[in-house]
């Protein structure tokens, strides 16, 4: 149930937030609060009997990182004395190049901070094609590019742009633990394709058949596969 309420004098207002209760989550109550002017000074503090905690269900249908529960308790093991191997967050085993760091600092010095097209800058984009057609033999131009955080939001942005609910999500498996939570974010549901040790873990064209309908919206390919290395 929503409500709220407003009432005032020449020296006081008091007024409610609209409010909303949920019968399978509950509420948190707010304290009390009121709106007060005495010999010019104000004072204004608001009244909510209750607000709604409630989240949006495909986030709340997320299930936990696996991958960084892993991480997480390799790193309680590291911290407690005993030495531990981490086979879970993919990351190198040394720092970031100097030659790195350092162009990331002059770029600071330099006031390259303000916001960047959402593309990612000119200069960039020409670079990255410089890169695919030297060392990969791609041909592509800048305005074929985009520059993103990592590979989580490429493919969840990707996802949420093109998926709707009832749309299907094929996953070859051994797979990347993200792959179907970012799948049940976008409202699709995720298709797990079983892949063989004997074939390399590379999918074969029947089992691809098997699983393809009307659903089928996103195909999942990583060459070389994370985990597998297969290409």
């Amino acid at each position: 149930m929503v409500s709220s309420s407003l009432s005032s004098t020449p020296c006081f207002t008091a007024f409610t937030l609209p409010t909303k209760t949920s019968l399978s989550t509950g509420s948190v109550p707010f304290p009390r609060a009121k709106e007060s002017r005495k010999c010019g000074a104000r004072m204004a503090t608001v009244r909510a009997e209750a607000v709604d905690t409630t989240i949006n269900p495909r986030v709340s249908a997320l299930r936990p990182s696996k991958t960084m529960a892993i991480t997480d308790q390799a790193t309680a093991l590291r911290q407690a004395g005993v030495p531990v191997i981490g086979l879970s967050a993919g990351e190198p085993d040394f720092d970031t190049p100097t030659v790195i760091t350092e162009a990331g600092m002059n770029a600071i010095r330099d006031g390259a901070t303000r916001h960047m097209p959402n593309a990612g800058t000119l200069e960039l984009r020409k670079a990255i094609c410089k890169k695919l057609q030297e060392e990969n033999g791609l041909s592509y131009s800048p305005d074929q590019v985009l520059v993103s955080n990592g590979a989580k939001q490429c493919i969840t942005q990707a996802m949420l742009a093109v998926c709707s609910p009832g749309d299907e999500v094929l996953v070859p498996a051994p797979y990347w633990v993200s792959y179907p939570e970012m799948a049940r974010l976008a409202g699709a549901t995720p298709v797990i394709l079983p892949t063989s040790i004997s074939d390399n873990y590379l999918l074969r064209p029947e089992s691809l058949a098997s699983v393809i309908n009307e659903n089928s919206r996103i195909l999942i390919l990583c060459s070389p596969s994370n985990p597998t290395g297969s290409v």
